[in-house]
C-alpha cells in the first residue's frame, strides 16, 4: 500500500517549472517539410502563443525501451497536437537526484535519423542529471 501511494504521489506532481527555451527554429524551419507557409504559421504559432499545450507532452513520464532508454518519442500523426503532426518530437527527463526537474527535447521532421536524435536527447538528460546531483 505505501509503494501504491508514494507512485501515486509521485505521479500526481506536476513540474514546477512552466518556461520553455526554444532554439534552432530557422535550421528546422529551411526543411522541406516546412515549405507551406501555413503548416510553419500554426507551428511557430504553438511554439510561442501556446507553449503550455506542449508542456504535458514534454513532462510526460518517459517510456524505457528494450535498450533502457528513457525516453518519448511522437512520430507524426502520433502527436497529439495537431500543429505537430508533420513533426517529430522526442524528450527525456533529467533529475536532480531522483526528483526530475526538467526535460530536454527536439522537435523536427519525421525523416531524422532517429537513432542518433534519440541518443543524443537521452545523452543530454543524463548530462544535466549528472550536472544537478
Amino acid at each position: 500500500m505505501r509503494s501504491l501511494l508514494t507512485e501515486l504521489s509521485r505521479r500526481s506532481q506536476s513540474p514546477a517549472a512552466t518556461q520553455l527555451w526554444i532554439s534552432g527554429v530557422a535550421e528546422v524551419l529551411r526543411q522541406p517539410e516546412f515549405s507551406q507557409l501555413q503548416q510553419v504559421q500554426t507551428l511557430i504559432g504553438l511554439l510561442e502563443e501556446e507553449p503550455l499545450q506542449i508542456l504535458p507532452l514534454i513532462f510526460e513520464d518517459p517510456d524505457v525501451d528494450a535498450t533502457g532508454r528513457r525516453v518519448n518519442v511522437w512520430i507524426g500523426s502520433e502527436n497529439p497536437l495537431e500543429p505537430m503532426r508533420t513533426c517529430t518530437l522526442i524528450v527525456s527527463r533529467y533529475c536532480k537526484g531522483a526528483v526530475p526537474v526538467g526535460s530536454v527535447g527536439v522537435l523536427g521532421p519525421t525523416r531524422m535519423v532517429y537513432e542518433n536524435a534519440i541518443a543524443v536527447v537521452e545523452a543530454t538528460a543524463d548530462y544535466l542529471s549528472e550536472a544537478l546531483s
